[in-house]
């Protein structure tokens, strides 16, 4: 329903604006049609997997089934670590999806569709439909991007409603060619509506990310006047409006614990400590954003002048819409990089910009550049095709699917670089568009039985359920994850982590399932007092039944 909202709200504005719907219909059609295949095609067959996915998915479940729209909850204890927007967003998925995974990441992945049409709407306005038509495909296409598209997080709704806010800001208050106009009213009240549902998708970041990119580019504007045509003051008021009643009504609720849990512990201390051991070095995010950007990654080479010093001592004279949208790309990587925390789902409202960015440059580009970008293209995507079958084959055991992911990066590539040495541009970009949709569609054809075997417990879950008896316990030893206790209906006893404590259980219990991993079953051997029986086994996952010979 709120993708739904999300999406009215995009079209409310600026679709009425288009003289000839026509004319970017056909292109509308075909980022719908790559969304088919890089945010869709087999959402749902990938298993739950890491810390956050079986969390949040639990969490909206959990909401929904109990028709509670404040408290998150887990386990029916509140949870206040995050904002409620991508719980909002999901419930009502649960009464539409029969498979929960699938439920629980076609929210983020309309929001990413939402944020590519965004994309394509702001290029196509301020530059050309081409620019806005090529910034959307290289969005969507991009592995991190269309990764976290498909995703069960709060990453993606945030980076939506944030990049619909300063889409909509920056199309109604800049410029159009050389002359500034008052941004229309409609329009500024929009973007903070969205700048507010930004607050309740991540948190107050939004309103520091949003302070920052305005401050820049209020800094780099000498003909000043932007904190009027933006209508700052009310605007902040609605976005306070929208998003203010939220966190009075759970602070009602649950007092000063979530002050202490969500704004002093998720926010203030996550940024300043490393107290959730998430702490990186400085320059994190330089391969972190070629990760994300790949198979574009080296089309970056056209962002680089010829002569940086001197592009930088011409400030003055840059385009304003540009150097907003250099200050939306450059805001959240610097902030974050200067943050003790790093994750790199932290950067993910930089990615819209730069693809636009880059859609521009590729649009007006010269042939000359245009043929470099595409040769470090296929040095980048030669790399990455040599280390897919390695990278495989350490971590799964299977380098035929490493192999599979190299063809299919390394093909592209060269036919990209073949069509630039012949001139032909748009061939080399089409190329490129397909390369980055068949290796996503690849990998969720072929990858993701192999990953889901190691980055979730689903199966082994499955069948430790089936397997146990009546009351009969279960546990995990020298080990924990989240997607266990999800698939297992959050019916693990306890996490034990020596042989000890697993003794003094057993004596307990003299019959009980044990989860663990494939390094601690030797050690489980050892232990005289038990009887260890593999009942089970998934990637690196081993189920046992464990008896104490000992008896009670």
């Amino acid at each position: 329903m709120f993708c739904w909202l999300l999406s009215s709200g995009f079209w409310l504005l600026p679709v009425v604006r288009y003289p000839l719907v026509r004319r970017v219909f056909p292109s509308l059609l075909l980022l719908i049609a790559i969304s088919s295949g890089t945010l869709f095609f087999r959402l749902g067959s990938l298993p739950l997997s890491g810390a956050d996915e079986p969390r949040y998915a639990r969490i909206a479940e959990e909401m929904h089934d109990r028709g509670t729209w404040v408290t998150p909850s887990l386990e029916g204890k509140p949870w206040l670590e995050k904002p409620p927007l991508y719980y909002w967003i999901t419930g009502p998925f649960y009464s539409v999806f029969k498979t929960n995974e699938t439920a629980a990441r076609v929210g983020p992945a309309l929001c990413a569709l939402i944020t590519a049409l965004a994309v394509f709407w702001l290029g196509s306005e301020l530059w050309s439909t081409g620019a806005g038509l090529i910034g959307a495909s290289i969005l969507l296409t991009s592995l991190g991007f269309a990764g976290y598209g498909r995703s069960a997080s709060t990453d993606m709704p945030f980076t939506c409603c944030f990049t619909l806010s300063m889409a909509i800001l920056l199309h109604g208050g800049l410029l159009r060619g050389a002359a500034r106009r008052e941004a229309p009213l409609g329009s500024v009240l929009l973007a903070y509506i969205f700048l507010g549902l930004a607050v309740l998708g991540k948190g107050p970041v939004a309103i520091v990310l949003a302070g920052g990119i305005v401050l820049c580019v209020w800094f780099l504007d000498e003909r000043g006047g932007i904190f009027r045509t933006w209508r700052v003051l009310p605007g902040l008021v609605l976005t306070a409006i929208v998003s203010i009643p939220w966190f009075w009504l759970v602070f009602r609720q649950n007092g000063f614990g979530f002050i202490s849990t969500f704004f002093i512990n998720q926010n203030i201390a996550r940024y300043v400590t490393g107290i959730h051991h998430h702490s990186q070095p400085a320059l994190y995010y330089l391969p972190v954003l070629l990760a994300l950007l790949f198979p574009w990654s080296g089309w970056l080479a056209l962002l680089v002048s010829k002569s940086p010093l001197q592009a930088v001592r011409r400030w003055r004279h840059w385009d304003l819409p540009m150097v907003f949208l250099a200050c939306w790309f450059l805001v959240p990587v610097i902030f974050f990089s200067l943050s003790d925390s790093k994750l790199a789902g932290y950067i993910l409202p930089s990615l819209p910009p730069l693809a636009l960015i880059l859609g521009i440059y590729i649009s007006r580009a010269q042939q000359s550049r245009l043929r470099f970008a595409a040769g470090l293209n296929l040095l980048v995507s030669a790399a990455m095709a040599v280390a897919a079958p390695l990278l495989f084959e350490k971590e799964y055991g299977s380098w035929k699917i490493g192999l599979l992911i190299s063809v299919v990066t390394l093909v592209p590539a060269f036919f990209s670089f073949a069509f630039n040495l012949k001139g032909k541009c748009n061939g080399a970009f089409g190329v490129t568009v397909l390369q980055g949709l068949i290796l996503i569609v690849v990998v969720a054809q072929f990858a993701f039985p192999v990953m889901g075997a190691y980055y979730s417990t689903r199966e082994i879950a499955h069948l430790a359920l089936q397997l146990r008896h009546p009351g009969e316990p279960m546990i995990t030893y020298q080990f924990f994850h989240h997607s266990l206790h999800y698939y297992t209906g959050y019916q693990i006893t306890g996490q034990l982590d020596d042989t000890n404590s697993l003794v003094q259980f057993a004596r307990l219990h003299p019959n009980f399932l044990v989860v663990t991993k494939a390094e601690a079953v030797k050690d489980l051997a050892r232990i005289k007092e038990l009887s260890a029986s593999p009942v089970g086994e998934q990637g690196d996952f081993r189920l046992l039944r464990i008896s104490n010979t000992e008896g009670n």
